[in-house]
């Protein structure tokens, strides 16, 4: 499914290749700021070159208007490839529809249809822009930070990040949860699409017969049930979000902890001390990143399977390709013809 879900990207490979180079300098170049504080700290510091220490704050100036260009590309050309990727998806899926046979829209109520070409679609956008670039910037800038982390002094490294291993086994539980969840919540919605659209598309009926009160009390039915959906899912998020809180945090408290213990003991510098205590935070980028793809990324997919599911719904008359009759006189005979409707 998810090369499919790839192939979309083709038309506009250059633009992916933009956005997600921009993306990788980004992550770098966060990297950058503990590095040349630890410098700062523990070599220009102790000289008291007062001229040396402007000197690398305007270089730093600089880089961080390099990468505010960078974050301005990643943020509208990004998004701009998520949306002509979701723009081509709902012209597909709508050129698709046209062909399809009454059966069809026999057994599938209208506002489905509608549902699949909005609803389903929205989220589709955001993982297609966030989706490959946070996951794979987020690990880049794990892996960087703890690179680097290693080099200062391992024995910090491995204590700081010693709770990684269980975020991870985290975003594994809640993605499953949110995919089933955000997959019953679309249901929802299109059932309330369809309710809406049968009863306002029968007002005059409705009206006629005074049948107001049980069009609201069928509308309430299916407002509840959306609402109980939707609450589910942000339940889930709520745990998401809160154990990932606490456990970001912790990582935050070791590193404080056992920093200390190793500059009391002199086997870290102040300026060490200080780019880990940095690192540490620099960590909560890339798990919030990763936070915010279990909740878009359920949703797309989601969506995207139930995009598909019409996709690769078929006509029952399919057109030969080529096939014009150019020796047609006028008349038309019907043969084996039938006409029926389905059993209830």
């Amino acid at each position: 499914m998810l090369s499919r879900f790839f192939s979309y990207y083709k038309p506009y490979k250059w633009l992916f290749i933009l956005d997600f180079s921009c993306a990788v300098l980004v992550g770098i170049l966060e990297l950058a700021f503990p590095l040349a504080v630890n410098h700062v700290i523990d070599q220009l510091l102790p000289r008291g070159n007062w001229s040396i220490i402007i000197l690398a704050c305007v270089i730093l100036l600089l880089i961080y208007m390099f990468n505010t260009v960078l974050h301005y590309i990643v943020t509208y050309w990004g998004h701009k490839l998520g949306i002509n990727i979701e723009t081509d998806m709902r012209q597909k899926l709508f050129t698709h529809m046209q062909k399809l046979s009454f059966n069809y829209y026999d057994n599938n109520k209208t506002g489905h249809s509608i549902s699949r070409l909005t609803k389903d679609l929205e989220e589709i956008g955001e993982v297609a822009h966030h989706g490959p670039e946070d996951v794979f910037v987020a690990c880049m800038t794990l892996l960087g930070s703890f690179i680097i982390m290693l080099t200062i002094n391992w024995k910090l490294a491995v204590l700081s990040f010693i709770v990684i291993p269980f975020l991870i086994v985290l975003a594994i539980y809640f993605n499953k949860k949110m995919t089933v969840t955000f997959r019953r919540m679309f249901h929802n919605v299109a059932e309330l699409n369809s309710r809406v659209e049968d009863s306002i598309g029968g007002i005059r009926v409705v009206q006629a017969f005074a049948n107001e009160k049980h069009e609201q009390n069928k509308f309430r039915e299916n407002n509840d049930h959306y609402r109980t959906t939707k609450l589910q899912s942000y339940k889930i998020m709520a745990q998401n979000i809160t154990a990932n809180y606490l456990l970001m945090r912790l990582v935050t408290l070791f590193t404080l902890l056992f920093g200390t213990y190793f500059v009391i003991i002199n086997e870290l510098t102040y300026g060490e001390f200080v780019a880990f205590i940095l690192l540490a935070n620099i960590l909560i980028g890339p798990i919030q990143k990763i936070n915010a793809v279990i909740e878009s990324y359920p949703k797309g997919i989601a969506g995207f399977k139930r995009y598909t599911e019409v996709i690769d719904t078929d006509p029952d008359i399919q057109d030969t390709p080529g096939a014009v009759h150019k020796d047609l006189d006028g008349s038309i005979e019907y043969e084996d013809v039938t006409f029926g409707y389905e059993g209830i």
